[in-house]
């Protein structure tokens, strides 16, 4: 498997399935700690999990797992679609996730909460820095996208953004700033430590 802090290929995806499914609970239960240091909740219904190489290629053999995936081309489509997720140097990246319980108001909510993707940003020690949408494979990038349930959200730095998020000194929130919902959490401990380490990786 490729190493956590590079970028994955479909070399790196199994398309045996037999084999996959005999150590699925094994690679489930070494992700779960993984993900959990790198989820920020912001307020009730708004949850963030941020990327890197490990997260993604876990949910990409998932994917052409639960897809019955064999055909090398689909899988590099799957493994393309979220190497767009990837961290770098300079930017940060986390899937958003709208979390709502009652499917009957589903509708009316996301309704309510129309654009939020785009309230989304990183304060740093008092600078703004706004989450950029990622659009979906065959979105149009120049055109807004309607609000669902989940979007991939990316946050790019400068050298001095960088630089400030790296100094634990350096007070971080992950805010939301939209009309039917505002909120705001800080980002520190194991999270920070992993999204710093993200920020190690090469340009």
């Amino acid at each position: 498997m490729a190493s956590s802090t590079t970028a994955f290929t479909a070399a790196d995806i199994t398309t045996d399935h037999t084999a996959y499914s005999a150590q699925r609970v094994q690679a489930r239960s070494r992700m779960l700690p993984i993900r959990a240091e790198r989820r920020v909740r912001v307020g009730d219904i708004l949850l963030f999990e941020f990327e890197n190489a490990e997260t993604l290629r876990y949910q990409v053999q998932e994917m052409v797992y639960t897809e019955r995936l064999t055909a090398p081309g689909e899988v590099a489509h799957e493994v393309e679609a979220y190497s767009r997720l990837l961290p770098s140097s300079h930017a940060l990246t986390a899937t958003m996730f709208i979390e709502l319980n009652q499917v009957e108001a589903v509708r009316d909510e996301l309704a309510r909460l129309s654009g939020v993707q785009r309230r989304v940003a990183l304060e740093i020690g008092g600078v703004t820095v706004p989450a950029v949408e990622i659009p979906g494979v065959d979105e149009d990038p120049d055109q807004p996208s309607e609000t669902v349930s989940v979007h991939m959200l990316r946050f790019p730095l400068t050298d001095g953004t960088r630089d400030a998020f790296r100094d634990p000194e350096v007070t971080v929130e992950l805010v939301v700033d939209h009309p039917a919902y505002s909120d705001a959490t800080p980002i520190v401990g194991a999270v920070r430590r992993s999204l710093i380490a993200d920020l190690a990786l090469p340009s």
